[in-house]
């Protein structure tokens, strides 16, 4: 037994000496768990309690106020300014549409005539009914001078190559809003935090549940924070998002397709199914939002949001003269009519007399 101790002393003293020369971890070697992998940035975005609380501290009003005041100043100040400019833009594609056709029959019969007289040449030459080489058709060639007239014609005129896509910008800033009135109202189920809950947003977690909610309702909705057992709001959020579709979303009518060219008859037709669909999800979240029973407060501020739109997008075109396109066409400018001018007078007799 002595023997065995004797073996274990310094066995202690080495281990003791160990544990007290160790250096204390670094700062470098710190890890940090967490349940889900957060998405950057995303919590920050969708985070506007400032703006809905700001909203109705200044203004001193109701929530069943302040919800639609906050719609107005986010659709007046973000969503507005971008749709001015996409109607600025397809106002001044509409107008060189004109043009371009012009260009694309005379490069169709300009490059049709060239094919032909190679063709004969060819054919006149010792040997011309041998082997030639194969060259694009009158078609793609057509369509290589027309997109590079087009490309230089939209730079002249200021037309970006990415304005049909802008549309999509205030869709954040609408989701962002959506989301805190969803968090301040306490709904964790429904269509919308479902989406949102997919792509990964925790606001819900940071922003807390709003008690006054459900004193400052208004008409036949006093509480906010409870769903509307009339059915009336979400009848009312279903007919605005119908409405911003049908004016905001033109589509040739069933009678117009008919005298469509085959070329764009596809493209036209599935535009339509495309609205088609949009309109059946309409209907689809008016009775979703009755039956999860959907709090008022994000109710009253997404059909707010939607018939603002549809006013804004509707005084627009009276505004800029896009009612009635079909009968008036809007011009391009002084400088951009000035230079399709040019474009026309340099341009030969045969495209005079195909645009004649």
């Amino acid at each position: 037994m002595y023997h065995r101790v004797r073996l274990a002393r310094p066995t202690l003293l080495r281990r003791a000496t160990t544990t007290t020369t160790r250096a204390p971890p670094s700062r470098l070697q710190t890890r940090h768990f967490h349940p889900t992998r957060p998405a950057p940035f995303l919590a920050e975005i969708m985070d506007s309690s400032w703006l809905v609380h700001g909203v109705h501290n200044l203004s001193g009003l109701p929530w069943a106020y302040s919800i639609p005041l906050t719609a107005f100043i986010v659709r007046s100040c973000i969503a507005l300014p971008i749709q001015i400019y996409t109607k600025l833009q397809g106002r001044r594609e509409r107008a060189a549409q004109p043009l371009l056709a012009c260009w694309q029959s005379y490069y169709r019969s300009s490059i049709g005539a060239k094919r032909e007289q190679q063709q004969l040449q060819a054919l006149q030459e010792p040997g011309g009914g041998g082997r030639r080489r194969r060259q694009p058709s009158v078609r793609t060639q057509t369509a290589v001078a027309v997109a590079r007239q087009r490309k230089a014609l939209f730079r002249r005129l200021g037309i970006s190559r990415y304005w049909k896509g802008m549309f999509l910008l205030p869709i954040p800033a609408w989701l962002s809003v959506m989301e805190t009135i969803r968090a301040m109202a306490g709904c964790e189920s429904g269509l919308l935090a479902w989406l949102l809950r997919l792509v990964g947003s925790s606001t819900a977690t940071r922003v807390p549940v709003e008690p006054t909610l459900a004193a400052e309702g208004a008409l036949w909705f006093p509480d906010l924070l409870a769903g509307d057992a009339t059915g009336v709001l979400p009848a009312v959020l279903t007919a605005s998002i119908l409405l911003n579709i049908h004016v905001g979303w033109k589509v040739p009518r069933l009678a117009e397709l008919a005298d469509l060219p085959r070329a764009q008859l596809p493209k036209h037709l599935f535009l339509r199914a495309l609205r088609t669909f949009a309109q059946l999800m309409a209907l689809n979240v008016g009775l979703s939002t009755y039956l999860y029973e959907t709090p008022a407060a994000l109710l009253l501020y997404w059909a707010t949001s939607s018939n603002i739109a549809t006013l804004q997008n509707r005084a627009l075109d009276r505004v800029m003269g896009l009612d009635d396109a079909a009968k008036k066409e809007p011009s391009m400018g002084s400088k951009g009519m000035e230079y399709a001018l040019q474009l026309v007078r340099n341009s030969s007799t045969v495209l005079m007399g195909n645009c004649h």
